[in-house]
């Protein structure tokens, strides 16, 4: 994040995860789940989240991520409204790995059809990186390249943008709660006060997880 000039003091990031998307759709659940298309703010990011996305080895665009740049300016109806962001933590993340057939977790979803072309696939050097707005459509490319794909993904925020609450429109979220308590400062790994939590919560979170807790096995792992 140094070498791309952010500012460590003022930037905080969620715990980076190690992202697979097998060929031929040999997994498609759980820890291997190839994403719909949807905004991350569907699922209670920020409106200034920054996504990074970093592949380990070399990809194709026949197993890239897909942007679907008509819909970064218009809303889809979607189903975030009945998202609640602290019992996903408590319940569909913590038992991803449960799912190996079929992913029956609540996530938000298009309820409109969504047009997949045009859309756009980018491709980057191993030791490069994409960076996008959480508020982007986007979607996972299904892997035909005969390759399982592996990349590193997180997501940064600026303190000045959270305090201000600046970000990208908010075309069509509604999901309850927020991931702000995900995040760390990069220089110290503190979490934001809650006092800046609170602005972007209607009301305290009365059950579930406010921040995710790896199970115990995976921790030990």
């Amino acid at each position: 994040m140094e070498e791309y000039g952010y500012d460590l003091e003022k930037t905080y990031f969620d715990v980076p995860r190690l992202k697979i998307i097998t060929h031929n759709a040999y997994l498609t659940a759980g820890v291997g789940y190839p994403f719909h298309p949807h905004r991350d703010t569907w699922y209670c990011a920020p409106q200034s989240q920054v996504n990074w996305w970093l592949p380990v080895y070399e990809f194709e665009s026949e197993s890239a991520m897909a942007f679907h740049p008509r819909y970064w300016n218009e809303p889809v109806h979607n189903s975030s409204s009945n998202f609640n962001y602290y019992e996903y933590n408590s319940t569909g993340r913590k038992n991803a790995a449960q799912y190996i057939k079929s992913d029956t977790r609540n996530q938000p979803r298009p309820q409109d059809i969504i047009e997949i072309d045009p859309h756009l696939r980018l491709v980057c050097e191993v030791g490069g990186a994409i960076l996008f707005s959480g508020a982007q459509m986007h979607s996972t490319v299904p892997n035909t390249s005969g390759r399982t794909r592996f990349s590193i993904d997180f997501r940064t925020i600026h303190l000045d943008d959270v305090l201000a609450q600046r970000g990208a429109p908010n075309l069509d979220a509604a999901p309850t709660g927020t991931a702000l308590r995900d995040f760390m400062r990069a220089t110290d790994f503190s979490r934001l006060p809650e006092e800046v939590v609170a602005l972007y919560e209607d009301m305290p979170p009365l059950e579930g997880d406010v921040i995710f807790q790896p199970p115990a096995a995976l921790i030990a792992s």
